[in-house]
């Protein structure tokens, strides 16, 4: 008898682990992408080679927040490829730069995490409905909105990076 419940707790066990293990999976593979980071767009914020999750599931227009870090799959001619951007602009908004200086809807951004001045350059753009104005934290190493425009969200963006890995 003792060791019929020592084969049952054994399997039982067993079932619990492919469970969880199937769970995961699901989440993995459903909610949430890990992601590398390629190049040195977004430095210093996050370096080429390093690892992050994405929420790709519960990740809407709605919910996007000015300075969101996104995922976005976007095509520069050679094939889709998968970029990580700063979010700098809203459905709406007027993106402006002024000698290299940011502003939104006319106030100048806080950008504490910008490594250097941006090249001395200055143009206007408004964000269309659906968009995302996105821009790498290195913007002078970026392709980013300034050359693609801004990103469709249900077209383009993955989800929101929510943990660097490493």
């Amino acid at each position: 008898m003792e060791k019929k419940q020592s084969l049952k707790s054994t399997i039982w066990e067993y079932v619990k682990v492919v469970l969880v293990t199937v769970i995961l999976t699901y989440s993995l593979l459903f909610f949430v992408q890990v992601s590398r980071v390629v190049g040195h767009s977004m430095d210093p914020t996050y370096h080429n080679g390093e690892v992050v999750l994405v929420n790709k599931r519960f990740y809407k227009l709605s919910d996007v927040k000015y300075g969101d870090v996104v995922v976005a799959e976007v095509n520069f001619g050679d094939g889709d490829e998968q970029i990580i951007k700063r979010v700098i602009g809203k459905p709406g908004d007027t993106i402006s730069c002024k000698d290299g200086v940011m502003y939104r809807n006319g106030k100048k951004l806080d950008e504490s995490y910008i490594m250097e001045d941006m090249a001395k350059e200055s143009w206007n753009y408004h964000v269309a409905e659906g968009k995302l104005f996105v821009m790498g934290d290195n913007r002078n190493n970026s392709s980013d909105s300034r050359v693609l425009g801004a990103l469709d969200f249900q077209q383009h963006i993955v989800g929101k990076v929510f943990f660097h890995l490493f």
